[in-house]
């Protein structure tokens, strides 16, 4: 919590610098106005987000949460994460009724000119958010390539207008197999790479895009290619009723089963949707299965005397591909639950393995203190386990090898599963 209200501090420490900011411009910076417009209305491009991205954007982060959370001055250090967030404020800003825009302190240098609004191209839409805060070559280049340059020489003004392009659209609905809507799901974006992979996009702003009451999505702004969408069962709920302690958060990630639009349960099976420049595209569905889903559970234990692990990660892998579908934490007893599996065959694979000694906090926040506060006694190796989902299977037991040992693989590393 002392990160995320960090992170809103700051977030409103910058938007209050940028508008107390003195009026004055320092000798050694230049100027950059102009004004945006959208190409199907001729209309102004009002409220639009403008950026200055430089020849060879930062690629250090503005926050570095691990300093936010180990540090014992906190005030300190967040002043610090203001000071730095605040430097950039000079390169971005919004446009007016009228679609205009100015940057009073611009330091000289080349940028590239960035607008944005929901529903428009933007030479930033076709990168997911990690893609951009890395800002690889390949980024910077392909931004190069669709983005205005300019060039800003101290005590100068530059003036420069943008049009935007209207994007293309994909909309559907993600709905369970019985007809019942999928309100609050996250349809994730995907686009085929001219290596022929799927590489997700993820949100296409800050907060994610989520289906309505009747489970209906829409994703916009985007430009010509060939796309699909996946979703993944709204498994992670927060809750909120009366009084100051009654938020709640319950999350099962392991039984978040990922369907694709078209219906297939695997990337590799996905059928591209194709999308001219400004087109639309409805019917996009995602459907998820009810019937015909099971469940895997059973117990990690040390190969060496069978006594339960009380700490690590169990994932669910296609047997195939090697594609981690899934990832759960097991429990404190080395037990282990996966719901919600379709048919197929898959490989359990133990990561993490550790005995831990979670006497510390048990007095003070329950399971998270304990798992927060837990010191590791020992570690251990990996573990797989192949197996055939055709029903329910229970029982099923990894043995985890110590951790100068090689990874467990069949034979006396594991039991059969018993299936019911």
């Amino acid at each position: 919590m002392r990160i995320l209200a960090g992170a809103l501090l700051v977030f409103a420490g910058s938007l209050f610098a940028q508008q107390s900011a003195p009026a004055t411009q320092p000798p050694s910076t230049g100027q950059v106005s102009g004004r945006v417009f959208c190409s199907d209305t001729g209309q102004p491009g009002r409220f639009a987000g403008v950026q200055l991205i430089a020849e060879q954007p930062s690629k250090t982060p503005i926050i570095d949460p691990a300093s936010l959370g180990k540090d014992a001055n906190f005030e300190k250090v967040l002043a610090a994460a203001m000071t730095t967030l605040t430097k950039g404020s000079n390169l971005s800003t919004v446009t007016t009724l009228d679609g205009t825009f100015s940057l009073d302190k611009v330091p000289p240098g080349t940028y590239y000119v960035v607008a944005q609004i929901p529903g428009y191209q933007s030479p930033l839409s076709q990168f997911s958010q990690l893609e951009r805060m890395k800002a690889d070559d390949a980024t910077i280049k392909a931004v190069e390539s669709a983005a205005e340059k300019i060039v800003v020489q101290p005590n100068q003004a530059v003036h420069i207008d943008i049009r935007l392009e209207r994007g293309a659209s994909l909309s559907g609905s993600v709905r369970y197999d019985d007809g019942s809507p999928a309100p609050g799901v996250a349809p994730v974006l995907m686009t085929l790479d001219k290596d022929g992979k799927w590489k997700d996009l993820g949100p296409t702003s800050m907060l994610p895009t989520t289906t309505d009451d009747r489970g209906h999505y829409r994703i916009f702004g985007l430009q010509g290619g060939k796309y699909a969408v996946k979703a993944a069962l709204p498994t992670v709920q927060a809750m909120s009723g009366l009084g100051a302690g009654s938020i709640s958060m319950h999350i099962n990630v392991g039984d978040a089963l990922v369907v694709y639009s078209g219906g297939a349960l695997r990337d590799q099976d996905v059928k591209p949707v194709e999308l001219g420049t400004g087109q639309e595209i409805d019917g996009i569905d995602i459907v998820f299965p009810i019937s015909g889903l099971h469940t895997l559970s059973g117990n990690v234990v040390s190969k060496a005397d069978n006594h339960a692990i009380d700490s690590g990660i169990i994932e669910l892998v296609d047997s195939e591909t090697k594609t981690k579908l899934r990832s759960a934490m097991f429990e404190q007893d080395g037990g282990f639950h996966i719901n919600y599996v379709p048919d197929g065959q898959y490989i359990l694979k133990v990561t993490s393995a550790e005995d831990t000694d979670r006497t510390a906090g048990e007095d003070s926040g329950g399971d998270f203190a304990r798992m927060l506060h837990s010191k590791t006694l020992k570690s251990y190796g990996t573990a797989e386990l192949p197996i055939l989902v055709k029903s329910d299977s229970a029982g099923l037991i990894l043995q985890v090898p110590d951790q100068s040992a090689a990874p467990a693989r069949g034979g006396n590393s594991m039991q059969s599963p018993k299936t019911p």
